[in-house]
């Protein structure tokens, strides 16, 4: 049992940390990239929050009703996950001192604990490229 509970485990944290955003200079985006990502936390959330609260349901249920409690468990942490995920990406505000430009965000992301902020514009394209 200490096993699979692992290995679940283990699972989690890889599909939990798929879902890192990195954003490249020259990359183009068709879609506004603070819904993207508002969109990928969310689904990450949803994945990682039904794959716990299935494992935890399990746990809790009673004698003979594992399965019951799995399904109840991974439904609830999914759609935990999911509100919890979607809620944590946020577009900024600019910041103080900065001209704001029509048809643009102010994006802050982090990598490796390092934050970096940028504005991303919506080109005559129709894609989004940071500015």
């Amino acid at each position: 049992m200490r096993r699979s509970l692992a290995l679940l485990a283990a699972a989690a944290s890889i599909v939990a940390g798929a879902g890192v955003p990195t954003l490249a200079s020259a990359q183009a985006w068709g879609e506004d990239p603070c819904v993207v990502s508002h969109h990928a936390a969310a689904r990450n959330g949803a994945v990682t929050g039904g794959i716990l609260g299935a494992l935890v349901g399990s746990q809790l249920a009673g004698r003979g009703s594992h399965t019951e409690g799995a399904i109840i468990g991974g439904t609830v942490g999914a759609v935990a996950g999911h509100e919890i995920g979607g809620h944590s990406v946020a577009c900024e505000a600019y910041p103080r001192g900065r001209r704001v430009h029509r048809g643009c965000h102010w994006i802050t992301d982090s990598y490796r604990d390092r934050a970096r902020s940028y504005e991303v514009c919506r080109g005559d394209d129709g894609y989004w490229r940071p500015r």
